[in-house]
């Protein structure tokens, strides 16, 4: 009954294969998927999680992508205009990382249901939840219970490995408590979660929601410091597909007015 409150979307193969740009992140998302349901045996699990994580990937830089084009076509927004840019994307970007992040999520829980001991599968599971949450809005995520499977998600991501891909399950925890409403919402543990992502490892994401979220406590004077570290910092393996739209997120908060 709950999850017939969600939305729903077209499978991922569709969503790719109509994709009006096709580029190398959505090529290898495409094929890792086909190879991910081919896959038996040993070769299971190392194939659903390739799978799951470019489907993220990709999922993750449609966002990136139309929320930089929101900033675009408004150059007078506000700080916090620019920080709620997320919410402004159109509904056809929200369907297509709906619809990648549903099939990324089915391979990351049948990872984690079969390997309880698998950080990337948790933390996969969570990645996904926490955009499929997001595309489906507030209210929806509430009746459809993503809340209590995403912090079960990230809690198990971060018993499991808090230090994955440079601190990517403190990064999901602190983005999360960050920005969650209540009873989820807890900003101080997003400060310390963020932070210690930060510490582990300098790239354009951690520092960029560090920032937000130092910015959401009032302090932003230290905020400013994150996004320009945001602008200059190198990414990694995990974080190259969205660094450069993350570095230009950063500077738009550096730029914009109050």
């Amino acid at each position: 009954m709950l999850a017939a409150c969600a939305l729903s979307a077209p499978p991922a193969d569709a969503t790719l294969a109509t994709a009006a740009t096709r580029d190398e992140l959505e090529d290898q998302a495409q094929a890792a998927l086909l190879r991910a349901r081919a896959a038996t045996g040993a070769d299971l699990l190392p194939a659903q999680l390739e799978a799951t994580a470019l489907l993220f990937a990709a999922a993750d830089r449609r966002l990136q992508v139309a929320t930089v084009a929101w900033l675009d076509a408004n150059p007078a927004a506000t700080r916090s205009e620019v920080l709620a840019a997320d919410d402004q994307v159109a509904d056809d970007v929200r369907t297509g990382i709906l619809s990648l992040c549903t099939a990324g999520l089915e391979l990351a829980e049948a990872a984690h249901a079969a390997h309880q001991d698998s950080g990337p599968a948790a933390l996969h599971t969570g990645l996904h939840l926490s955009l499929i949450a997001w595309a489906n809005g507030p209210a929806r995520s509430l009746f459809a219970g993503y809340g209590p499977r995403l912090v079960a998600a990230i809690d198990a991501a971060l018993a499991l490995d808090r230090a994955l891909d440079g601190g990517a399950p403190l990064r999901l925890a602190g983005r999360f408590r960050g920005r969650a409403p209540w009873p989820y919402g807890d900003l101080p543990l997003a400060r310390q979660l963020l932070g210690e992502a930060v510490g582990l490892r300098s790239v354009p994401v951690n520092h960029l929601f560090f920032g937000d979220a130092l910015a959401a406590a009032g302090e932003l004077p230290a905020a400013r410091a994150q996004w320009q570290l945001a602008v200059t910092a190198p990414f990694d393996a995990t974080t190259r597909w969205s660094a450069d739209l993350l570095r230009t997120l950063a500077q738009r908060r550096l730029a914009a007015p109050e």
